[in-house]
């Protein structure tokens, strides 16, 4: 969890932001509790103060302010020369006369009280509050103002959740464009809009993005000027092998006939060298904007099996097509041809003779697959994820030489299609090769 940026973001700035809101809550609370205990003391000397006791005639009369609640209040009025109060409104412990005037906290009984006593001329007024009520009333008025405090928590959370999320948009939209980047798409991020903290790392992406590209180039070039070199002797070799053949003595024909096979391996090698880097070129320039066209899928499928039903038939293998879906992509024709052709070329290569090779192609939305499927050895798992690098062999007895599935990723990913290949699954030995490519519309993908 830990391992993502905005999850740690989140948490630590959730964890900060909460623990501040906890310490203001401690202190609102403190606060709170000290206010409203001087609001209490507050009250309590207003009542003492506005208190009027009237002695005349024997008969009692109070005065005090309405508005006061003073039902969790006890008030001991003492009259000059009497030792019993004149007046408690309840029976409660007897305060003490010589307390000390102004606040006091007395134990009575075993239990505290908060005491407020004020002298007159002729009486003694004291106002006494027990120290548990004066605690529960100080703690239900204090809690009151946490409420807000644990309800904005959880809001805070979600705030810092959506606020992180929004401002990695922007990384995670860079991350979508880095993760599109491939040998066919070397193309540099861009700066606009870019947070300035980001602005160093987008640049080292892209002048890493530079030196592949360069890199990549200059290797294209290499590939294409050295088959091209090679092409003209391996040629000039192979007629002179043809020349020589009618007067090659009977002992050295099985040599010489590996001479040939070797020649040939090689032609076929440059051939695949010089695919391989048309194939790896940009998909730039007016002269690929001319040859593309519209491509029928199925007409490329049936010009593969022809080119091979002539080795499928001597070996006896089952070659057909079991469903043909009626789709087209805008292509070059020769590159779609390629691709067919490759994926047919190692079915038919890997598959023993009276197998069975299955062909197809299925509209799926807006792409179209072409699936072909062997009944041959299959791959194992652990080698599978390495069928397309180049030169790869599955084992050094293998035929080819190793770039038929390069050429056809790299044909495939210049029009943004994808291609895979997968052991069967349905109880049967062999490999299901698909490709899928984007379906034509209105004259475009």
């Amino acid at each position: 969890m830990l391992k993502s940026l905005r999850n740690q973001l989140v948490l630590a700035i959730g964890v900060v932001v909460s623990l501040f809101a906890l310490l203001q809550g401690a202190s609102s609370y403190h606060f709170s509790v000290t206010g409203t205990s001087a609001l209490l003391d507050r009250r309590m000397e207003t009542l003492a103060t506005h208190l009027r006791v009237d002695f005349n005639e024997g008969i009692l009369t109070f005065s005090t302010p309405t508005a006061t609640d003073t039902h969790d209040l006890s008030v001991v009025v003492w009259k000059n020369g009497e030792a019993l109060p004149a007046f408690a409104n309840e029976p409660s412990p007897l305060l003490p006369r010589d307390a000390p005037l102004g606040f006091t906290t007395p134990v009575l009984d075993g239990e505290k009280w908060r005491l407020y006593t004020r002298r007159r001329p002729d009486q003694l007024v004291q106002v006494a509050q027990r120290m548990s009520v004066r605690h529960e009333i100080e703690k239900r008025a204090s809690t009151r103002t946490l409420w807000p405090i644990f309800v904005l928590i959880p809001l805070v959370w979600i705030a810092v959740l959506v606020v992180v999320s929004r401002s990695l948009r922007q990384l995670n939209r860079l991350g979508r464009q880095v993760r599109r980047i491939d040998a066919n798409r070397l193309q540099a991020l861009p700066l606009t809009g870019v947070p300035n903290e980001l602005l160093p790392f987008i640049r080292s992406i892209n002048l890493m993005i530079e030196r592949l590209a360069h890199s990549i180039e200059t290797e294209r070039k290499f590939i294409a000027d050295a088959a091209h070199e090679l092409r003209t002797p391996l040629t000039a070799l192979q007629l002179q092998a043809d020349n020589l053949q009618r007067e090659i003595a009977p002992g050295n024909r099985e040599r010489f006939r590996e001479l040939q096979g070797g020649i040939t391996r090689s032609s076929n090698l440059i051939s695949q060298l010089l695919r391989l880097a048309r194939a790896d070129a940009p998909p730039t320039g007016q002269s690929m904007t001319r040859a593309m066209a519209s491509v029928d899928i199925a007409a490329a499928v049936v010009n593969a099996i022809a080119d091979v039903l002539p080795i499928a038939m001597q070996r006896n293998i089952d070659i057909g097509a079991d469903e043909m879906a009626d789709a087209r992509v805008y292509a070059i024709a020769l590159d779609i041809d390629t691709v067919v052709k490759n994926l047919v070329g190692n079915a038919v290569r890997y598959t023993p003779d009276g197998g069975k090779i299955d062909l197809s192609t299925r509209v799926r939305g807006t792409t179209v697959d072409i699936e072909v499927k062997d009944t041959g050895p299959g791959i194992d798992e652990t080698l599978l994820p390495r069928v397309f690098d180049r030169f790869f062999r599955v084992s050094a007895d293998s035929e080819g030489s190793g770039l038929g599935l390069s050429i056809v990723k790299a044909i495939v990913t210049r029009y943004d299609g994808t291609v895979s290949l997968r052991n069967r699954g349905d109880g049967q030995s062999g490999i299901v090769a698909t490709v899928s490519l984007p379906v034509e519309r209105d004259g475009t993908v």
